[in-house]
């Protein structure tokens, strides 16, 4: 019996131990990658390069038929933090540094912005190869004004309801875009290197939603992590999470 209970304890050790050693906290450094889209029926929203930087809508946002999205990248200090264990993946937390400068009405208005968003800690999600699939939303929101401020320069600021001066972003941009904040970030899938040490690529996550229910592609602004674009094959994450369940059903049987 104690030979048993040596044995139980044991592996449980290996078993603790090989955990631990699987267990990483890595910091994803997102300066740089293009990661905010907004879609705008505005001229300028189609017109790439600086300082329109428009162009057509990332994958999973349609490109209005008249305009674009415009897009920015995130600034420094820009990163989220996640912890691998084995194929577990928790999100620990994030801070997304944003800049913006928007050019509407044939350049008459520009409108500018700088931003801190924040992404709590409690996300999961699985890692399958190089891609991480998560399952659960992840909490947001953005800090206040003075730190996140809107302003508008240009002759036609009354036209958007604008002061003229900085001013909170919220609820102003959701009043201008007639769009709703989403309440939690879906992440979708995020694709890794090979050293899983950077995000590659992601899919959109919703950042607002349109209140103009004719439009066919609802998505008002989104967030990218990585260099591109990606869209996961249809019922990936089921097929994964299904995989994983019979793999523990077989474990039991044996």
């Amino acid at each position: 019996m104690k030979r048993i209970l040596g044995t139980v304890v044991a592996i449980a050790g290996v078993l603790a131990f090989s955990s631990s050693a699987l267990a990483a906290l890595v910091v994803f450094d997102v300066s740089g990658d293009v990661g905010y889209w907004s879609r705008s029926t505005d001229a300028n929203a189609s017109i790439p390069g600086s300082p329109e930087n428009g162009g057509p809508c990332p994958t999973g946002m349609s490109t209005p038929v008249a305009g674009g999205c415009f897009r920015y990248a995130f600034q420094p200090g820009s990163s989220l933090t996640v912890d691998i264990t084995g194929s577990a993946v928790t999100l620990m937390g994030g801070t997304l540094v944003m800049d913006t400068a928007t050019p509407l009405v044939f350049g008459t208005i520009l409108l500018t912005s700088h931003s801190v968003t924040n992404l709590f800690g409690g996300a999961t999600g699985t890692l399958v190869g190089d891609d991480i699939l998560w399952s659960t939303a992840a909490s947001w929101n953005q800090d206040p004004y003075p730190t996140s401020w809107i302003n508008c320069t240009g002759p036609n600021c009354s036209l958007i309801s604008h002061p003229g001066f900085p001013i909170p972003i919220q609820p102003y941009l959701s009043a201008i875009t007639n769009s709703t904040l989403a309440s939690q970030l879906e992440l979708g899938v995020w694709r890794l290197n090979g050293a899983h040490t950077d995000i590659a690529a992601s899919s959109v996550a919703v950042a607002s939603w349109s209140n103009v229910v004719e439009d066919p592609n609802r998505r008002q602004s989104g967030w990218t992590f990585g260099s591109s674009v990606i869209v996961p094959e249809p019922g990936s994450a089921a097929l994964v999470l299904l995989g994983l369940g019979a793999l523990a059903l077989r474990s039991r049987k044996a």
